[in-house]
C-alpha cells in the first residue's frame, strides 16, 4: 500500500504502536496490515458432520467442514450461515463456537472461527465446480476417508464432545453499538 485509503496522501514509515509501520502524515490514518476473517461450521445431523469437498485449489479434492470468508460489512455468524449453504444447500442456525485458529503469513494474516450449527432444512448438494462432494458422514466413516482437513477431524470431534461454547450474547450497554457482535460464554 502506497496511498492513504482515506486523503490519497502518500504513506511513509513512521513508529507507531512499538513498531515501524505505513502512515499518513495528513490525516493521521495508520496502516496495521492485511488481515481476513474466515467461518467454518461445523454442522450435525443425527450423529453424523456435513463435509464438503473442494473441488479447486488449494487441496482440492480435500474433505472439510463447509465454510469461507467473512465479507468486510458482513456480521460473522450471518457468514457461515450464508457460507453453510452456498456450498451445501442446507439451510442452518448458529449455536455456538466451538474455537478459532489464527494464521500468520503473506498476503494477509488470517482468524478462522469454527462455529457448531444446527441443521434447520434442506439436503447436501455440490455444485459441481467450487464444490464436488458432500455429505453427512459418521465419524466412522471419517475415519476411513482419505484427505480429511485436521482441523475439520479436530472440529466435529469437538462438537461430538461437548454441547457447550461460546454463545452470541448481547453486549453490555457500553459496549453495544451498531456492528458488534459479542460470542462468549453464556451466564
Amino acid at each position: 500500500m502506497r496511498f492513504c485509503p482515506r486523503c490519497a496522501s502518500e504513506l511513509t514509515p513512521r513508529l507507531e504502536g512499538g513498531r515501524e509501520r505505513l502512515a499518513c502524515a495528513r490525516c493521521g490514518y495508520v496502516f496495521f496490515g492485511e488481515f481476513s476473517i474466515g467461518v467454518g461450521g461445523v454442522v450435525i445431523r443425527e450423529g453424523r458432520a456435513l463435509l464438503i469437498r473442494r473441488g479447486q485449489e488449494p487441496r482440492r479434492g480435500w474433505w472439510q467442514i463447509p465454510g469461507g470468508y467473512c465479507e468486510h460489512d458482513e456480521p460473522i455468524d450471518e457468514a457461515v450461515v450464508r457460507e453453510v449453504y452456498e456450498e451445501t444447500g442446507i439451510r442452518a442456525r448458529v449455536e455456538n463456537v466451538l474455537g478459532l485458529r489464527h494464521s500468520l503469513g503473506a498476503p494477509s494474516a488470517n482468524v478462522y472461527v469454527i462455529f457448531r450449527l444446527t441443521p434447520l432444512e434442506g439436503e447436501p448438494r455440490a455444485d459441481g465446480d467450487e464444490i464436488t462432494g458432500v455429505g453427512f458422514f459418521s465419524p466412522a466413516e471419517i475415519a476411513g476417508m482419505e484427505k480429511v482437513q485436521s482441523l475439520s477431524k479436530w472440529a466435529i470431534s469437538a462438537a461430538l464432545a461437548r454441547p457447550d461454547g461460546f454463545e452470541r450474547v448481547a453486549e453490555p450497554a457500553d459496549l453495544a453499538r451498531p456492528g458488534y457482535t459479542l460470542f462468549g460464554l453464556s451466564r
